[in-house]
């Protein structure tokens, strides 16, 4: 059973937690006003540098039956509040959206760099072509980017066993 709850987190990290630092850094990479990008950077890489402790006890007063703000909410608006903490049926989807949460920025870090070294002529040149931004994410960021999403593929990969151990404790 504790392989298979391994395997079950890997994976679910590997299905969600993996492709959103490459979204959010194609998504950066199109924000033209240089001031809101630089906002956005720092504030999704900071959770990075914040303990797996902190972060439970931010979802222990975010999800909280009695001092939560999320369950608070629900109780302004007439609702019955809703046991996330504790609830299996819950657990998985706490465990990958506070994994997302705390790694997006700093993966996007590396993602951001490596669009960076992208050669400025082959959007030029897909423009030329009639390509719009979408088309050049698509045809020229990502096939430019491949070696960088496989590198890091591969290490999550070889990550697959190791599940965070703290993060797990925590949470439950």
């Amino acid at each position: 059973r504790l392989f298979g709850n391994t395997l079950i987190i890997s994976g679910l990290n590997l299905l969600f937690v993996f492709p959103t630092p490459i979204v959010l850094a194609l998504l950066l990479n199109e924000v033209r006003h240089i001031t809101y990008k630089r906002v956005i950077q720092t504030v999704s890489y900071l959770p990075h540098f914040i303990s797996w402790v902190v972060v439970g006890g931010m979802l222990i007063y975010m999800f909280s039956i009695n001092v939560g703000f999320f369950n608070r909410l629900l109780i302004s608006f007439g609702l019955e509040p809703i046991r996330v903490l504790g609830n299996s049926d819950t657990f998985l989807t706490l465990v990958v959206t506070s994994a997302i949460w705390k790694g997006i920025g700093w993966g996007a870090i590396i993602y951001l760099a490596a669009i960076a070294g992208v050669n400025p002529e082959l959007y030029e040149a897909a423009t030329m072509d009639g390509a719009n931004r979408f088309h050049r994410v698509l045809y020229v960021t990502l096939p430019s980017i491949a070696p960088v999403i496989i590198i890091m593929l591969i290490l999550q990969i070889g990550q697959l066993l190791d599940v965070i151990f703290y993060q797990i404790l925590i949470l439950m």
